[in-house]
């Protein structure tokens, strides 16, 4: 009886044995362990997803009516882990221009800088050149990039609208402050200053004259910085037919008079018969007429202002 009792002892602290086995071993199909059970009992616990099986060799076999624990591994419950899904922050929207929303940039006008250099004008030449003060010296200044209708050159004549073009730039520039720009160059084959011009209010002169019509674009190479801007104001000038861009006037052709050198106011003494045609006895009519005050040669017979009306 009392041996009885001592196997089921070893048999408890086996199953105990086996069941710390089967805690560590949770969540693995097999694990064992091998135990030194008292007496020198070799015991070999093994420990399964299925119901524990214990079991020992020793040098006195167990009796077939000796029951043998089985321990049921209790599964521990792993704590769940939950996703969850944080909503993005919606992108922040970007204002975008659509073609029609668009605009073409601003037209480039200049304005002053400190590199540009102050001149009192002193004169007014023609419609692109000036003379200006600096220093206590006077320079003639040539516009870049512009050109005038001629008024002032030693072998040409007047050209329509030079006169225009001249009192245009009289008025812009006439005794005023101005700032002068310079491109690549610094003067012209003549010895004048090849400069952009503007007024105290930023007025842009050189361009000014060409939005007007009174200059057209005449750039030469290497002063071209702003070829554009004046191809552009004289395109707006074209479009509204200003200055030169306008109507040009038919000129009148006069009609070649005969000479008065033949005509004598002192008294009565030609005839119609005298006049070869009608023109040439009207001019003398006329002559005398501011010389004497009276149609002295009585050519006008019906007083009509019409000397001599039957000659051809």
């Amino acid at each position: 009886m009392m041996v009885k009792r001592e196997r089921q002892k070893k048999a408890l602290r086996v199953a105990l044995v086996a069941l710390a086995v089967a805690v560590v071993c949770c969540g693995l199909s097999t694990c064992g362990a091998i135990v030194l059970a008292p007496d020198d009992e070799l015991v070999i616990v093994e420990v399964t997803a299925t119901p524990t099986v214990v079991y020992w060799s020793t040098t006195s076999p167990l009796s077939t009516s000796t029951p043998i624990p089985t321990i049921t591994p209790t599964s521990t419950k792993l704590p769940t882990l939950t996703l969850t899904s944080t909503p993005l922050p919606n992108p922040t929207a970007t204002a975008t221009l659509s073609p029609e929303s668009t605009s073409p940039p601003p037209t480039l006008i200049p304005t002053i800088v400190a590199t540009h250099i102050e001149a009192q004008v002193v004169a007014v030449v023609d419609g692109d050149t000036i003379k200006v003060e600096m220093d206590g010296i006077v320079y003639t200044v040539r516009y870049i990039g512009i050109d005038t209708p001629e008024t002032v050159h030693p072998s040409k004549p007047v050209e329509w609208m030079g006169t225009e073009a001249s009192a245009a730039n009289e008025s812009l520039v006439g005794g005023q402050v101005v700032f002068l720009e310079k491109d690549v160059s610094e003067t012209d084959r003549y010895g004048r200053l090849l400069r952009y011009v503007y007024l105290l209010d930023g007025t842009f002169v050189n361009a000014m004259l060409v939005r007007m019509g009174y200059a057209q674009v005449s750039t030469y190479p290497p002063d071209v910085r702003y070829q554009e801007l004046f191809l552009q104001m004289q395109q707006e000038a074209m479009d509204a037919g200003l200055g030169l861009w306008g109507a040009i006037p038919i000129p009148v052709v006069a009609t070649e008079l005969p000479s008065i050198d033949f005509c004598n106011c002192s008294g009565n003494v030609y005839n119609c018969s005298d006049f070869g045609t009608h023109a040439k006895a009207q001019v003398c009519h006329d002559h005398c007429m501011q010389v004497v005050g009276y149609d002295i040669h009585e050519l006008d017979g019906d007083d009509n202002g019409l000397a001599c009306e039957s000659l051809p």
